[in-house]
């Protein structure tokens, strides 16, 4: 009878301890470790913003203004704030500090938990740049630095002529790059251009060959690629008149051909000669000024209208590029272009001055044109017929390029939007 007590007992304390053991099986495998971390960042900032270091950032992708979020169901933004004191300018890209949580609902599979720190290899940030993270008990502090703020460089302040004949001057403005464009003008004609200028004044005198009244104006411009990647180049700011009598004109002596205003060669001391204006060589055209240069590399306006030559000084024409933007000038008398103009069988649309360089090709946008809305690709193209943006349908007349809305294209029904809904 001992005996089999004895065996009774055995038995009974393997089976405890083989059901022990899964149990604690199951409880080791009950959380699991977040093994990467992604974060949403979009920033509602304009140059001249103030932040404040502690003052709160939305959370959720339906806040007001600056805001970070997750898109994760395996932990959450808790919250987040500013960590710098700033005011803000082009280019700059504050700090925010984020506090996450992991997921503890009762309806999660598991209980998640941060680990002791991330890499960057680790955190992805969209609209920002990961700085730095660690962990405080269960949840886990992230800074992170957002893009750089984007805006409208300040224009020049007081555009004036100085001492001396023609010297024009003008003061930085408060958010500055230091470089500016600088147009000469004798009443409408351009007679000196300069672009991407460092100076805050440049002597003219030596395009004042000819009785008038003479202005120029001034606008700030990026030089840096980081300064053309978030700053637009600001408005222009102009000077008043200056007359320059018969008795006071400059003999030409000290032009400089370049657009930037250096006098690294190319000057060639003119003298009273009728021998300039526009000049033909078979097919091409050239126009020399009347100390015997020639526009090279440069922009011309005359009779209100723009030219380009290239570094020979050759007149050119069609499609050409110039400081990253495309331009159409006529193939037969050369002159830039403006708004609508067909090549072959496509449309282009050429910015009329309504912000950004004139005659720049506009591409990648929507275009509103006299009520109608039209659509350019990445290509510079106006769409015709069927084609998808952002995920949805719309129907550009063919020919005409104008959006349908509020109508049925063969059979499909467009709403007041414009948007196929199927």
């Amino acid at each position: 009878m001992l005996n089999l007590k004895r065996m009774v007992c055995m038995l009974l304390t393997a089976g405890m301890f083989t059901t022990a053991l899964p149990v604690q099986a199951l409880a080791a495998s009950d959380y699991q470790y977040i093994t990467n971390i992604s974060l949403k960042v979009e920033v509602d900032l304009d140059a001249g913003d103030e932040v404040n270091s502690g003052d709160s950032v939305g959370t959720s992708k339906d806040d007001s203004g600056t805001k970070v979020y997750t898109t994760s169901d395996k932990y959450s933004v808790e919250s987040a704030e500013w960590t710098n004191n700033k005011d803000v300018s082009i280019g700059d890209t504050p700090k925010i500090t984020v506090w996450l949580e992991p997921d503890s609902s009762s309806s999660s599979k598991y209980e998640y938990r941060f680990r002791s720190s991330y890499g960057s290899s680790k955190v992805s940030i969209s609209g920002g740049e990961f700085v730095s993270c660690s962990k405080s008990g269960s949840s886990l502090k992230v800074v992170l630095r957002v893009n750089g703020v984007k805006g409208t460089y300040e224009a020049p302040k007081e555009a004036e002529w100085g001492s001396g004949k023609g010297k024009a001057t003008w003061k930085a403005p408060d958010d500055k790059t230091g470089y500016y464009d600088v147009i000469l003008y004798k009443g409408s004609t351009v007679m000196k251009k300069l672009e991407d200028y460092n100076g805050t004044s440049y002597n003219f005198y030596p395009y004042m060959t000819k009785e008038g009244d003479y202005t120029f104006k001034v606008r700030t411009v990026p030089h840096t690629d980081e300064q053309k990647r978030y700053g637009k180049k600001s408005e222009w700011t102009e000077s008043d008149s200056k007359y320059i009598d018969e008795d006071d004109v400059s003999d030409g002596s000290g032009q400089d051909n370049s657009s930037n205003g250096s006098n690294s060669g190319g000057i060639t001391p003119g003298g009273g000669t009728t021998d300039a204006g526009w000049k033909q060589d078979n097919n091409d055209w050239y126009f020399k000024y009347p100390d015997g240069n020639y526009v090279k590399n440069n922009w011309l306006q005359w009779n209100n209208k723009w030219y380009l030559f290239d570094n020979s000084g050759k007149m050119l024409k069609g499609w050409q590029q110039k400081d990253n933007h495309w331009y159409y000038f006529d193939t037969t008398n050369g002159g830039m272009r403006t708004g609508w103009v067909k090549e072959g069988d496509k449309w282009y649309y050429l910015n009329p001055n309504q912000g950004g360089p004139e005659g720049a090709m506009i591409s990648n946008c929507w275009l509103t044109i006299s009520g109608k809305t039209y659509f350019i690709n990445q290509s510079g193209v106006m769409m015709e017929g069927w084609y998808q943006i952002s995920g949805k349908w719309y129907y550009f007349y063919p020919g005409d390029g104008s959006k349908a809305v509020s109508t049925s294209i063969g059979g499909f029904q467009v709403d007041a939007d414009g948007v196929w809904n199927h």
